[in-house]
This record gives structure tokens, sequence and C-alpha cells, in this order.
């Protein structure tokens, strides 16, 4: 038996992979049954959505997470700080 998707569950969109949690279910007055995830917004039929166990782990890009792209964003700026500070003593000719 398939496992009952719910207000609060966590799930995936079969048509895309994007995952949310169910904020409200709505069920219309011909029975069919619709979720609204927070990810996106928007409702999406619940014959589309398969429950997850837990989010997954979301990645940066290339496969980074986002905390080793903040720290690589850092050392960047570190970089890039260095050099501005050589710079200013560099004068051009004219």
């Amino acid at each position: 038996m398939a496992e009952e998707i719910s207000e609060g569950s966590i799930v995936r969109y079969a048509g895309t992979g994007t995952v949310g949690i169910v904020k409200v279910l709505k069920t219309e007055e011909d029975g069919e049954r619709w979720a609204l995830l927070d990810s996106t917004g928007l409702y999406y039929h619940l014959s589309t959505l398969q429950p997850i166990d837990k989010m997954p782990e979301r990645r940066g890009i290339g496969g980074r997470t986002m905390a080793e792209m903040e720290e690589r964003m850092k050392a960047e700026e570190e970089r890039m700080r260095s050099v501005k500070m050589e710079d200013e003593s560099v004068e051009s000719g004219g």
C-alpha cells in the first residue's frame, strides 16, 4: 500500500523532480485531490507526487554544497582584496 500524503509530507513531483513540503491539500467537487507545495507555490495532482523520507541535500553549482560554495566565495573575495591592494601602488603611464 502506498504511503498517504498529508499536510507536512515531503514529496517529489515525478515530472521534474521538484521536492517540497505539502502545505495545503485540496479536494475538488469532482473528487480530484491537489497538494500545494511550499517550494513552488503551485498545486500538483496527488497522483503525480511521491512521498519521500527526507529532503535531499541541496547541491550548488558543480555538485558543491552551499557551505562549500560560500567558503569558496569568501576565499575568492580575500584573494581579490589582496590583488586590489597590490593594484593601488601601480601607476599608469600617460
